[in-house]
């Protein structure tokens, strides 16, 4: 018997959370930890339909559709990282799922850093495709778009036509059908208010609003770490991979000459056996390079007298934080 792919829907505080499931096959030992797969922006669980049958060959693999996507939910809710971790959080938490391999995409990679936080030991590896979090630069219409809020007054019909033209441009190898999938489910009303509260939380006229190491410090050891980026990326520049080092010693980085902002679909078959060694095989955890901070947090600081400097999160403000933006967290402890 071959790989099977069965999909779920549960009720969370969220609203109703679809997900897919693979499943090895029968002998096959089952015997790694499973993989959680966590999606960027405005796309679905089914991003990873080229890389999750490698990936289960040998482990369970969980992909979600994340809510205000694909079939799951468009509650009514802030959608900030922080808010998707905590949900997503939840969902790991439902499958009882107590050590595990987790990927991020995009915007996803953004809620896995935070997830890495939310289950604190859980996360054995976490690699990063193409991934919010390590600069501040991000493509042009994102940053209008987060700016103007208009995205939160489209129609379903502009998002599902929308989805389709983004997606010829974007590439991602994605074939006819999966471009009306993508398009159809985008098209659903509450998809676009999802959308458009994400970016304005998420981004301003300057770029990303939140980095990496705005949270690192929140976590006792970052899980080992792995950087995947293709260098035609049309909205997050490439140059970020490289950045990672200025912030972390030990984190294996690789760049695709042929890829752009889908390297789980466009360079599958060079990304899928270096992704499966680093699952596998034995790696230090990263660390922390004395005095790294984050482009904004570095400038804020510097105008922020010392006595007035936000202080680290205790462990029990775990919980809370997640409900929240970090960035309106950090305003909270800045001087009016």
């Amino acid at each position: 018997m071959s790989i099977t792919c069965r999909s779920h829907v549960r009720s969370f505080p969220a609203g109703e959370v679809h997900w897919e499931e693979w499943h090895p096959p029968p002998r096959s030992g089952e015997s790694r930890r499973p993989v959680v797969l966590v999606h960027g922006l405005s796309d679905s669980c089914r991003t990873w339909n080229r890389l999750a049958p490698a990936l289960a060959a040998r482990r369970r693999v969980y992909a979600l559709d994340l809510p205000g996507h694909g079939h799951s939910d468009r509650p009514e809710a802030p959608y900030t990282v922080a808010w998707y971790a905590s949900v997503v959080a939840d969902w790991i938490r439902a499958l009882g799922l107590r050590d595990f391999d987790l990927i991020g995409h995009s915007f996803g990679g953004s809620i896995a850093m935070c997830v890495a936080i939310e289950r604190p030991g859980r996360v054995h590896r976490l690699a990063l495709v193409a991934a919010g979090g390590f600069g501040s630069e991000v493509a042009l219409p994102l940053r209008l778009a987060a700016v103007t809020g208009v995205l939160e007054l489209a129609a379903p019909l502009l998002m599902g036509v929308g989805t389709h033209a983004g997606m010829l441009v974007l590439g991602g190898n994605f074939n006819a059908a999966e471009r009306r999938h993508l398009a159809r489910v985008n098209a659903r009303p509450g998809t676009a208010r999802a959308l458009s509260r994400t970016l304005r939380h998420a981004i301003d006229l300057r770029g990303q609003r939140e980095h990496l190491m705005d949270i690192a410090h929140r976590l006792p050891e970052i899980p080992p770490l792995a950087v995947y980026w293709g260098d035609r990326d049309p909205v997050i520049p490439a140059r970020h991979a490289a950045d990672v080092d200025r912030y972390l010693e030990g984190v294996t980085v690789r760049r695709f000459a042929r890829a752009g902002h889908y390297p789980h679909r466009e360079a599958v078959a060079e990304l899928t056996p270096d992704l499966l060694r680093f699952l596998d095989e034995p790696r230090p955890p990263p660390r922390l390079r004395a005095g790294a901070r984050a482009p904004r947090a570095s400038a804020v600081a510097a105008a922020v007298p010392v006595g007035l400097r936000w202080p680290s999160w205790p462990d029990a403000a775990v919980k809370p934080w997640a409900r929240s933006p970090l960035s309106s967290l950090l305003r909270q402890t800045s001087p009016p």
